[in-house]
């Protein structure tokens, strides 16, 4: 691995320790991490518009507490959704592994500028755009730029570099 991508990696997981060290100790340290993961995805991700952010999230229960509670710090509002037909303005939509229906939630994200994310087997080759993976003792992700591309997203070359696995050529 090149210095640059080691230095990238050391400075994402600082950001996700720091956002840790904010937070109440009764988070689970699993849902903090995610939740420090879907945060820093909105700073190395561009969207089309700049209209700001809105977190939804779906069978992720503890990681939209900690956001809920750490709001303020993190200033991206968060919204609990129960229906795909919900995702209008949500610009990150986070399925935990408790959620259900997984293609019909990509299908109502279908053709907006919506970063799906999850952290179910097979997610991207349902058409997912990021995965996170436990790889050890850490917590990893994986991309699909065609995806990507669909959603009208441009990734930073600095988070691509930090992937565990990237597909599609983003064409």
């Amino acid at each position: 691995m090149s210095r640059c991508a080691r230095l990238i990696r050391i400075g994402v997981l600082a950001t996700a320790l720091s956002v840790q060290g904010v937070v109440a100790h009764s988070a689970p340290l699993d849902a903090q991490v995610k939740a420090a993961y879907l945060i820093n995805f909105t700073r190395y991700i561009v969207w089309p518009s700049n209209a700001g952010h809105m977190l939804c999230l779906v069978g992720a229960d503890e990681v939209a507490d900690w956001l809920e509670r750490n709001q303020g710090k993190s200033g991206l509002p968060v919204r609990r959704l129960l229906e795909p037909a919900e995702v209008e303005g949500c610009t990150v939509l986070f399925l935990g592994r408790d959620s259900t229906q997984t293609r019909n939630w990509l299908n109502a994200a279908r053709d907006r500028a919506i970063l799906t994310v999850s952290e179910q087997g097979g997610f991207l080759q349902k058409g997912g755009v990021i995965n996170l993976i436990p790889q050890g003792n850490t917590l990893r992700f994986e991309v699909n730029l065609d995806s990507a591309v669909r959603a009208k997203l441009q990734f930073s070359s600095r988070l691509l570099a930090l992937a565990a696995h990237v597909e599609g050529g983003g064409q």
